[in-house]
């Protein structure tokens, strides 16, 4: 079924879905009176809405679209960066942290950082998350326009405009109330389509051993490795990973694997989620459970990406992101391509206006606070409004002058994870992590991750994006080990603060997984 054929039917569909999430936002927007009822829907989340909140959140359109692609180009090895690693940021924030985030009661993650350590800590966490959601926001902004102007016509611009603005309508007026009754419909309808769209694909190749037998990459990798592997690729040259042999291949396969699933632990989206959630079960459920559903539903695009690869393995490369729309257009029935749409639609906008309402939090919420303590809640909450917009339109301008979705989406998790994510998983889990530590383990991070970014740069081919994940892991070791040192070394003169709920109260003993 060709698009242009049953635009209007797809129009339909998406203004219908567009229609009952504003309402949805509408209705929910007369319990936003508060800022905390607008950040956190009066922390009222039960484990389902937790669970569909984090997974639609997640997985947005931006990974549907994006994994596809990489699937189709590389493999197994292209897409261990998401799903496999935001899988493992879930279910460690469900083992290890959520707990502890709901009995501290506060708003966003950086009052944790505030608590626990210092302002200063807050400052930078604030900065580097608000970096890492510039990127994350940008990616979902033109995933959905690649929607939009695949059924209208209209070209990238115009499309990833209008996109903001039904994103922004939404989150500015219901909160987290809306977005997260708006997250599980997403999660609802998005499961349902890709659980439809599986046994097409495979059926589309010859079903599960037509797909293993015939399966490829267009760089010639083997297809179903996810780890450094010494088999040859399809032209008899050594593998490694992604095309990098030795330690070099290796410390890039572990930059894959683990510099999501680190940086993200403490991102701020996640942390609303567990703050949100009516109570320390319900958070730990909601983590774990999505983290599982995550992986079973973050695979189905990347089979598709392999099984168009298989039916046609000479698209051009301009229209690579378009692998997965274009194989639901050619080779499933017309009622299944417009709910792809809308679930794409959907999912794109609710992982969205989670991002706009989290990072408006940060800036009109929390650095209003530092640079206005005596700030009363109306302010906060206009604050947070205008930061949301502002957040949005700076998303929009980067997105459209970056143009890599799939790098996009990798830096906004990857960002945190030589720089703060030390400070983060020390800060919950070791009581002796002082002030002192946090700060240079930041500065050797960061410091260090720039360095050897530099120079890894000739080792990569130039390729700056390879260079700055390669970097980033030992630069997160020499964070790690940093923070270790210098709070031992300073245990004395400056003491390690135990962390505490909003009240005051020392929280360091909570129970870290309750189920």
């Amino acid at each position: 079924m060709e698009i242009a054929d049953h635009a209007s039917l797809v129009l339909i569909a998406l203004g219908f879905y567009v229609a009952m999430v504003i309402g949805l936002a509408l209705y929910y927007s007369r319990r936003t009176g508060s800022t905390e009822d607008f950040i956190l829907a009066g922390h009222s989340l039960s484990a389902p809405f937790v669970c569909g909140s984090v997974v639609a959140t997640w997985l947005g359109g931006a990974v549907v679209i994006g994994s596809a692609r990489e699937a189709y180009v590389g493999g197994f090895q292209a897409i261990v960066w998401d799903p496999w690693s935001p899988m493992l940021t879930l279910l460690f924030c469900g083992f290890f942290m959520v707990a502890v985030f709901r009995r501290s009661r506060f708003t966003t993650a950086i009052d944790f950082y505030n608590a626990r350590f210092d302002e200063r800590i807050g400052i930078c966490g604030l900065f580097i998350h608000v970096l890492s959601y510039l990127s994350w926001i940008s990616a979902q902004l033109l995933s959905l326009g690649v929607i939009i102007a695949l059924v209208t016509g209209l070209s990238a611009v115009p499309a990833t405009l209008l996109g903001a603005v039904v994103i922004l309508s939404i989150c500015l007026t219901g909160g987290l109330w809306a977005l997260s009754r708006s997250d599980m419909l997403a999660f609802i309808i998005l499961t349902a389509v890709l659980l439809i769209v599986l046994p097409y694909a495979l059926s589309a190749v010859g079903g599960i051993s037509g797909f293993i037998e015939q399966a490829g990459t267009v760089n010639g990798t083997p297809p179903f490795s996810l780890f450094y592997t010494t088999q040859p690729n399809a032209a008899g040259e050594p593998t490694g990973f992604a095309g990098y042999l030795g330690l070099l291949g290796i410390i890039y396969m572990f930059a894959a694997w683990f510099s999501v699933a680190f940086g993200d632990l403490g991102g701020s989206v996640l942390v609303a989620r567990a703050l949100a959630a009516k109570d320390e079960r319900a958070a730990s459920r909601g983590f774990v459970f999505g983290g599982l559903i995550y992986i079973v539903l973050g695979m189905i695009p990347v089979i598709v990406g392999m099984c168009a690869f298989i039916v046609n393995a000479n698209v051009p490369e301009a229209q690579l992101d378009n692998v997965f729309p274009n194989f639901v257009q050619e080779h499933l029935p017309g009622w299944v391509t417009i709910l792809f749409f809308v679930a794409a639609s959907s999912a794109i906008i609710s992982t969205a206006g989670d991002t706009v309402l989290t990072s408006g939090a940060l800036l009109g919420y929390t650095l209003l606070r530092v640079v206005k303590p005596q700030a009363d809640d109306r302010l906060s909450l206009i604050f947070t409004r205008v930061a949301m917009v502002a957040f949005t339109c700076l998303g929009l301008l980067f997105g459209l002058a970056m143009g890599d979705l799939y790098n996009l989406l990798v830096f906004g998790g990857a960002v945190a994870f030589p720089t703060i994510a030390a400070t983060f998983v020390c800060g919950v889990l070791w009581k002796g992590a002082n002030v002192t530590g946090a700060l240079a383990s930041m500065a050797m991070g960061a410091f260090s991750w720039v360095i050897l970014a530099w120079v890894l740069l000739p080792h990569t081919g130039g390729e700056i994006w390879d260079a700055i994940y390669i970097g980033a892991v030992p630069a997160f070791l020499l964070s790690f080990t940093t923070i270790v040192v210098v709070s031992l070394l300073t245990r004395k003169s400056c003491p390690p603060k135990p962390a505490r709920d909003i009240d005051g109260n020392d929280i360091s003993g909570t129970r870290l997984f309750t189920w």
